[in-house]
């Protein structure tokens, strides 16, 4: 039996022995870090296989129909509408549908090859990411195996269904678990200490607990004085974060503060929740999390995300050692300034669908306004408004390298099923691109694709000899105790941000009143995929019986409207509003396109998960 790992943007990235006994079988690994079992979406992509929904061929859409086309003939057209346009613009967008070396990073060389505009990509993590780093000058924490050892306070995270296994260690460890979000969650009402935040609002709560902790001398002194920077700054700076100021302003009584005080002081992993940073003051509240652990002197007490632990060069894979995009774009903003460019090159997403304000991209394609061309294994929303659409492989169809941004597990895929039709993998497509624009033998395209990923993974102490021999290799834990600040040391007060022009303190600034739409994750998908297996999520939101006015809703705000049912539910608070995973209204159209896609501070992610919106009904 082979192995596999899961390609999904997921903690879990769940491994599989792969059992061939007339069909294709995903059967989760027995050890660490799968532990036997896996998720609804994970068994799901065998049965993508055969989908309907399948690309097999090459399209291009004219004026009154799409027709097949050869490889030539889309890769010439495409090409010759790049040449026609300034590289400036030209955008590619592209994210994590797939989370594979080849796969997602080293298509981008051919852009920044040709001096193209690309994205940030912000639009999921690089707010905490970038928030962290401040104080810390990285950003990875924890070890997995630490979630079954110590209590856990999962913070703007639904672990028991978008965190499975992280989950699963907490439960088995019988230490006591917390959970800190905006709505009543599937985990919020399975732990220990549910504490329900007002939305925005999270960073005085952290702040409230790191001024508690000092108040009590409860802090490790020896860290503190020997790793750390700036501690008497942060001292002074937290007192207005009292208990009271906390109840007022975040919401959380009382005996519910000091309860998950309590908890801090048994020194938990906490996990913070990418959705952290996708919600007003989110960055700020990140940083103010993370450093709870610096009081405790436990430099390995947080997790957000581990992709930066395992000495992986994803800048080298995309080739900005070499060159870098003209322009670079916030993904919250894309949308709104979609008109600016004249060719859009998508792969390993759906920002129709998934964008703040993605709908005017689609919009902009059936104008003619732009080129909207779409490398991509099933017919999603982007490839159903693109003139040009190129047939990809899914993961169980192609060799690639796999890693975490949890566990610390190296992962060789190899192919176990062959591409539909005439589907080809993203290293051919942008090399015979490249060869088409006259630049295949720029240095990033000449390199092959694969001495790219064994240049990359060096950092691992791992060669791709060795990964595709052993197939699943374990990477060292990396030093927790190097912080690559300003100053060498984790700084409460952070001379990095300062140098920066950004504020060295967390900042908090009262969120608006009002309704407020949220996105708590749904359990059958991973952001638009796996609709061709389990059909359309239901356009409806929940809403608190005391703002319910209706069975059909409008929500709006400056960006436009959607209709939606709603659903009373008590497992929202009042002046909340939530929409599980991602998905359209009542008419079809994508509620993504009222979402809030104000970059935030640190890392550009926009503020989806606290977007304003007002309500009447149908």
């Amino acid at each position: 039996m082979g192995l596999l790992a899961c390609t999904r943007d997921c903690y879990d990235t769940c491994i599989f022995h792969v059992v061939r006994d007339g069909e294709i079988r995903l059967v989760p690994i027995s050890d660490f870090p799968t532990l036997g079992f896996t998720c609804a979406r994970g068994m799901a992509d065998v049965r993508r296989l055969n989908s309907p929904r399948r690309i097999k061929t090459p399209l291009l859409r004219g004026e009154r129909q799409v027709v097949e086309a050869s490889w030539g003939r889309a890769l010439g057209e495409l090409a010759a509408r790049i040449k026609e346009a300034d590289p400036q613009r030209v955008i590619h967008i592209d994210y994590d549908g797939n989370q594979g070396l080849l796969t997602w990073y080293y298509p981008a060389r051919l852009f920044n090859a040709l001096g193209t505009a690309s994205t940030d990509y912000s639009i999921c993590s690089a707010e905490g990411h970038e928030a962290i780093k401040l104080h810390w000058g990285r950003s990875y924490g924890a070890m997995p195996e630490e979630l079954g050892r110590r209590p856990v306070v999962f913070w703007a995270l639904d672990a028991s269904t978008s965190f499975i296994h992280g989950w699963a260690l907490a439960k088995r460890g019988r230490n006591p678990t917390a959970a800190v979000d905006v709505v009543w969650t599937r985990t919020m009402k399975a732990v220990d200490l549910p504490v329900l935040v007002r939305p925005g609002t999270d960073v005085v709560l952290a702040l409230g607990v790191a001024r508690e902790i000092i108040e009590r001398g409860a802090y490790d002194r020896e860290f503190v004085e020997k790793y750390t920077y700036g501690f008497h700054l942060f001292r002074e700076y937290v007192q207005k974060f009292t208990p009271q100021y906390v109840e007022d302003e975040a919401g959380v009584p009382r005996d519910i503060f000091y309860k998950l005080v309590d908890i801090y002081l048994r020194r938990p992993v906490t996990v913070i929740g990418f959705a952290i940073g996708r919600t007003e003051n989110g960055g700020d509240a990140a940083r103010a999390i993370s450093l709870i652990h610096a009081l405790l002197g436990d430099p390995a007490g947080f997790y957000y995300s581990n992709s930066g632990a395992w000495g992986i060069d994803f800048a080298y894979l995309r080739g900005l050692h070499v060159a870098k995009p003209s322009r670079v774009v916030p993904m919250g903003v894309v949308g709104g300034v979609i008109e600016e460019f004249r060719v859009v090159y998508v792969w390993n997403a759906n920002p129709v669908l998934t964008l703040p304000q993605g709908d005017r991209i689609a919009k902009a394609a059936e104008r003619g306004d732009i080129t909207l061309a779409v490398h991509a294994p099933l017919l999603d929303e982007t490839a159903e408004a693109a003139h040009i659409v190129l047939p990809a492989p899914l993961y169980l169809e192609k060799d690639d390298v796999i890693y975490s941004y949890w566990h610390n597990y190296l992962v060789y895929n190899a192919a176990v099923a062959e591409p539909p039709g005439d589907a080809r993998r993203e290293t051919w497509v942008v090399k015979k691109l490249a060869e088409l624009l006259g630049v295949g033998d720029h240095p990033l395209l000449r390199e092959d694709p694969w001495d790219a990923v064994d240049i990359a993974i060096r950092g691992t102490g791992v060669t791709l000899k060795e990964l595709r021999e052993r197939q699943l290799v374990k990477l060292k834990a990396p030093d927790y105790y190097k912080f690559p600040t300003a100053t060498g040391k984790v700084e409460f007060y952070s001379a990095t941000a300062e140098r920066r022009g950004l504020p060295p303190l967390p900042q908090y600034a009262p969120p608006r009143r009002g309704y407020v739409l949220t996105f708590p994750p749904h359990t059958l998908y991973t952001n638009s995929q796996f609709r061709d297996v389990y059909g359309e999520p239901e356009p409806a939101v929940l809403v608190n019986p005391s703002d319910y006015v209706g069975d059909c809703i409008v929500l709006y705000n400056e960006a436009g409207e959607v209709r939606v049912r709603a659903r009373p539910s008590p497992e929202v608070p009042r002046g909340v509003v939530a929409y599980l995973g991602i998905g359209k209204d009542l008419r079809g159209e994508p509620i993504n396109k009222i979402a809030r896609g104000e970059p935030g501070p640190y890392g550009g992610t926009p503020k989806l998960y606290t977007t304003y919106v007002q309500m009447r009904p149908c």
